[in-house]
């Protein structure tokens, strides 16, 4: 609700006292809070906020990112994707990629659809449904087509033998 000469005046207040705070819980906060102003300097406190030592501040600069829905972030994003340890920032940058509805944000959720953890590639799936529209279920190989630009083979799902008996009885 501030016009964007005091965001400027904030955003400048809000740089300078992350970069001396020596709290995580406060440095979390100060970038949960940059991320609701729309400044070039924002989006860089953001993305700076991906190699805080604490994981706590990495997650939140990651739904920053998400938040402000900026394309130039997905390549940080997708940096973070790859090169993360932390499984919980991992999850927050796919989940942060969902809200940027680009072709490069498609890509960088690829390498969550390949990874090992079952919980990345749903936040993938989940990412991508909201990117695309589309929806495949949780067929994790139709998704990861999708996102290499092919044609999803979709495979019908097996039918319960609790399906067939609700077919042919009259309850």
């Amino acid at each position: 609700g501030t016009d964007a000469e005091d965001q400027r005046k904030i955003t400048n207040q809000l740089a300078r006292q992350i970069q001396i705070e020596p709290d995580p819980l406060v440095r979390e906060i100060i970038i949960e809070t940059i991320a609701n102003f729309r400044t070039p300097l924002a989006q860089q406190v953001l993305q700076a906020g991906l190699h805080d030592e604490e994981s706590a501040v990495r997650i939140a600069s990651c739904h920053g990112l998400g938040l402000q829905g900026d394309p130039a972030a997905v390549i940080n994003l997708e940096k973070t994707l790859r090169g993360e340890n932390d499984q919980d920032v991992r999850l927050a940058a796919a989940e942060a990629l969902g809200s940027i509805k680009t072709p490069d944000s498609i890509q960088a959720l690829s390498i969550a659809l390949e990874d090992r953890d079952p919980a990345l590639q749903f936040v993938a799936v989940e990412s991508l449904k909201s990117i695309s529209g589309q929806d495949f279920g949780g067929d994790v190989r139709a998704w990861q087509q999708y996102a290499n630009g092919e044609a999803p083979a979709i495979q019908e799902r097996p039918v319960s033998l609790a399906e067939k008996i609700r077919k042919v009885t009259p309850f």
